[in-house]
């Protein structure tokens, strides 16, 4: 029998408009085999239409809106069901060569604006080259973020990249994700950003994490362990923070402030990662 949790999640986002604007949002939960989306709404104080896109992957889903002078209120809610973590399944102990990686895990390994990978590679080799190839590397990579960087709000903006964070020695999710994607790529291992909303996490916030291409499958890795696995829900993916930009905007418009909840209708337990948090996250990989 499939042991699922279920989470009621609830987003707004509060602009001022100058001038007739654009947005273009990714706050919308993936549907996949493994998460499924009950009462989903996207709405806005003005009653304006949204248009939904979806990114190649055929998951990520961005919404695009227009809006004229004023106060504008961005509110999302979804009910969403997601299955257990399996605990007993074990990520692969290997790495796909090359010549073997499909297009859609091969176009991981370049470096992009915030993961300079190509700046990373002999600090990647020196530091993990001697860890066994696949799950134990990237663990080995988690660790080593979560030992030597520091998770400290303000130290990080919306410009620092993986080198700046490895230089800096601080920064938060998004940083923490950026540079465990430029390791992996270094390596040989290909790597993409993930964004999405976690269960527990204070102050409730968007959350970045990472993914990695190993055996056939993209794999979730988090070297923040500020959250409990099992509540972790997913929004999209792409080669770095560029890609799953909560909300994008023309220059007429302001941010004001964010509310976020994500509350547990049904769990068991909840479990805090000890280390990198792994699992499936979606069937069949895309």
């Amino acid at each position: 029998m499939r042991r699922t949790h279920r989470f009621f999640i609830k987003s707004n986002l509060r602009y001022h408009v100058d001038a007739d604007a654009w947005f273009l949002f990714n706050i919308a939960a993936s549907q996949t085999p493994v998460q499924r989306l009950f009462n989903e709404r996207l709405s806005n104080n003005q009653g304006l239409d949204f248009r939904e896109d979806k990114a190649p992957d055929g998951v990520t889903r961005f919404h695009a809106l227009s809006a004229p002078a004023g106060p504008l209120e961005v509110m999302y809610e979804v009910e969403v069901e997601r299955d257990e973590l399996d605990c007993s399944v074990v990520p692969p102990a290997t790495e796909a060569t090359l010549v073997s990686l499909p297009s859609v895990a091969a176009r991981f390994l370049y470096p992009s604006r915030y993961c300079e990978s190509d700046k990373l590679v002999r600090f990647a080799n020196m530091e993990f080259g001697q860890f066994a190839p696949g799950h134990e590397r990237v663990m080995g990579i988690c660790n080593w973020i979560f030992n030597h960087i520091v998770y400290l709000p303000g130290t990080t903006d919306s410009s620092t990249s993986a080198f700046d964070c490895a230089t800096l020695r601080a920064g938060v999710c998004r940083d923490f994700a950026h540079l465990g994607i430029a390791f992996c790529r270094a390596l040989g291992i290909p790597a993409r950003y993930a964004s999405g909303y976690a269960f527990l996490l204070q102050p409730p916030d968007y959350h970045a994490f990472f993914e990695v291409w190993l055996e056939g499958a993209w794999w979730y890795y988090d070297a923040t362990r500020l959250a409990p696995q099992h509540g972790f829900i997913r929004v999209g993916s792409g080669h770095d923070a560029a890609d799953t930009s909560v909300a994008t905007m023309s220059a007429t418009a302001q941010f004001v402030s964010m509310e976020i909840s994500v509350e547990a209708r049904s769990m068991d337990r909840v479990e805090y990662a000890e280390g990198p948090v792994t699992f499936f996250p979606q069937a069949p990989a895309k």
